[in-house]
């Protein structure tokens, strides 16, 4: 593998965000998912306000926060896992910010992986969503 594998630093910031949860976004997401709970369709809900659907922000935000980075630093690749941690119901009209890191790169049977994470905050700074995912580098697009 070429020196871009050894380039790559863990810590490495990847990208950042920051939006206003929109009644539009939601719209736009549960129409295209076909989703009809009604915590995604009205403000009726437990917690006093409409709730985004928990994956919409990240679904959104991924390409500012790693797809530019990973096709910058990266190459060609495969999402070898995904996974997201849960912390808070994501309310419309709520800003969401986030900062994507590259957490770790390891070599497992011979192959090379990197993990990015973001972790979605509001405006307090509590958080809302981790979303973490290895992405795996196969050998001709590492050596680009």
């Amino acid at each position: 593998m070429s020196s871009r594998w050894d380039e790559l630093v863990p810590g490495a910031e990847t990208g950042s965000v920051e939006f206003v949860v929109t009644d539009e976004m939601i719209d736009e997401y549960v129409g295209a998912m076909e989703i009809a709970h009604p915590w995604f369709t009205s403000a009726n809900t437990p917690y006093h306000a409409r709730i985004a659907p928990p994956d919409m922000i990240c679904k959104l935000a991924m390409t500012p926060l790693f797809q530019e980075y990973i096709r910058r630093e990266l190459g060609p690749n495969m999402r070898a896992r995904q996974a997201f941690k849960f912390f808070a119901p994501i309310r419309a009209g709520m800003t969401v910010k986030a900062t994507g890191h590259l957490t770790e790169k390891y070599e497992r049977r011979g192959k090379h992986f990197v993990t990015l994470e973001a972790l979605f905050t509001d405006e307090q700074g509590n958080p809302l969503v981790l979303d973490k995912r290895t992405q795996y580098l196969p050998e001709p697009a590492a050596a680009a």
